[in-house]
């Protein structure tokens, strides 16, 4: 029988893909991740629940449950082998303000590349739905993040497996949308350069409905992935602010070398523990 790779399932949508051989693979959606379609992907959780070989990872729309399919709690992390390979980012909150490109960039840093790359997965197979995207409208939608961003994700999930990602198109209901994310995201895997984030991006904080999920996901998590401990008290930072931290952080450890420093643990600290 064909050995089962570890898979990395980033899940921006809801479908599963099963690849020759029994190497089975599933797309970023966050980061695997699912994170360009706006519904939790319901049946790949279910298909690979149990697990240990397939992490899958899924940025959605979850309102307490009351949106569409209303499944994907944080609290659902997996069962028996499969504990702690199934991760769900549950945005909370509505849309007043909605989600957007600070808020999935935020949870890519804090969550879904950390764990992502403690994992160590062999490929990365991205279900490229694209619903989150502007354009989309409630109930089909409501989110902003923009095609710019996906391009951006996309490009941090090509650090991963060697650069083995493979984004499955599922479509959206807004043609220019569409049209605009595929775009971004294809240029990011021909490795074409990318329009750079707007700085005032860079200087804005994620929302704090936001803020309350990722702290939320991390305190699950942080049980089954050491990664996320040390971005909990940085979840509620501007990129630049967590740029800044980790640059000092790289700095402080070339200098300490092999020493090993204590420090406390602040709730405004923007530099990774």
């Amino acid at each position: 029988m064909a050995e089962l790779v570890d898979t990395l399932y980033v899940d921006f949508q809801k479908v599963f893909d099963k690849v020759p051989h029994e190497r089975l693979l599933r797309k970023l959606k966050s980061h695997g991740i699912r994170g360009s379609d706006i519904h939790h992907g319901n049946g790949t959780q279910q298909a690979f629940y149990s697990a240990s070989n397939v992490l899958y990872i899924s940025l959605h729309r979850y309102d307490n449950g009351n949106f569409f399919p209303g499944s994907g709690a944080p609290e659902e992390v997996g069962s028996g082998m499969g504990v702690g390979y199934n991760v769900n980012i549950a945005w909370t909150g509505g849309v007043d303000p909605p989600i957007g490109d600070v808020e999935y960039l935020t949870a890519f840093r804090t969550v879904v590349m950390p764990i992502a790359n403690e994992f160590s997965p062999d490929v990365v197979l991205v279900s490229a739905g694209f619903d989150a995207v502007e354009g989309h409208l409630s109930p089909l939608g409501g989110y902003s993040v923009t095609a710019k961003c996906f391009g951006h994700l996309t490009k941090q999930l090509m650090k991963l497996a060697g650069g083995r990602v493979v984004l499955a198109l599922e479509g959206g209901h807004d043609l220019t949308a569409i049209c605009d994310a595929s775009e971004a995201c294809v240029s990011a895997l021909l490795d074409v350069e990318l329009e750079s984030l707007d700085q005032a991006l860079l200087q804005q904080k994620p929302n704090v409905n936001a803020v309350s999920t990722l702290e939320k996901v991390i305190e699950i998590q942080s049980k089954h992935w050491s990664s996320v401990k040390r971005y909990a008290a940085a979840v509620g930072c501007s990129l630049s602010e967590a740029q800044k931290g980790e640059a000092e952080e790289a700095e402080t450890v070339s200098a300490m070398a092999s020493l090993s420093v204590d420090t406390e643990q602040g709730s405004t600290n923007c530099t990774p523990r």
